[in-house]
């Protein structure tokens, strides 16, 4: 199979989306299953657990953030998995 993907530098929604079919042709057909894995040292981990508990305890404070309502809140999946997202794209 011979594909052509066509990028337009304006169109991030079309980036986003061919960076998902080249990632699921190159599972499929190059890495044989294996997954995409994000590696970091433990300073760098440190570092990024810091910047999340400061960051849940600014959303608690805050009465215009609903990311946090109340401490319970802190570490719940949802509020993990924001700011995981986040470190994934790149954010650091």
């Amino acid at each position: 199979m011979k594909m052509t993907i066509v990028i337009d530098s304006e169109d991030r929604e079309g980036i986003d989306a061919a960076l998902k079919v080249a990632r699921l042709m190159h599972e499929k057909y190059v890495s044989h299953g294996s997954m995409y894995k994000e590696s970091f040292g433990k300073i760098e981990f440190i570092k990024m657990l810091r910047k999340f508990m400061k960051e849940s305890v600014e959303h608690l404070n805050d009465e215009d953030s609903d990311q946090v309502k109340d401490i319970n809140d802190m570490g719940n999946l949802r509020n993990a998995k924001r700011f995981a997202d986040r470190m994934f794209r790149g954010e650091r």
